[in-house]
């Protein structure tokens, strides 16, 4: 697994922290920018910084479900398999890709995807009671 060097290290940094901010202020939009621009300074291929894109990518879709921009959400889904090639795969891409499919209303895909993150995650995907309408919708 790569880790990301001085001075773009920093930097990444600085701007992640800078989108907490703005998030934890309720400033969805301008915390999506900043994580934005965060990504455009990983080097490719952007997978192989695992921790860093994972989290980056998957901050980015929840964040685009809340203020209900399901276009950028779906956009950055499909980025989500473009990360953490070393992360144990245990459903969570697929389950983020899932509630985004969800969300558009294209429930065959997202059953697909919830089937395949039940599958890796032994139904601890589900977990969570702010998932229950996703799990409502795949045991249904």
């Amino acid at each position: 697994m790569a880790t990301l060097q001085s001075p773009i290290k920093e930097k990444f940094e600085s701007l992640v922290n800078e989108s907490n901010e703005q998030f934890n202020n309720s400033n969805y939009e301008d915390s999506i920018l900043l994580l934005e621009e965060a990504w455009e300074l990983i080097p490719d291929p952007k997978g192989i910084y695992c921790e860093e894109s994972y989290h980056l990518v998957k901050d980015v879709v929840a964040t685009c479900l809340i203020i209900n921009d399901l276009k950028k959400a779906k956009v950055w889904a499909d980025k989500i398999f473009l990360t953490g090639f070393d992360r144990i795969d245990s459903g969570d891409k697929e389950f983020i890709s899932g509630k985004v499919a969800f969300e558009l209303g294209d429930l065959e895909t997202a059953k697909e995807f919830f089937s395949i993150a039940n599958r890796k995650s032994e139904g601890r995907c589900f977990g969570s009671p702010k998932n229950t309408k996703y799990l409502k919708f795949f045991k249904g």
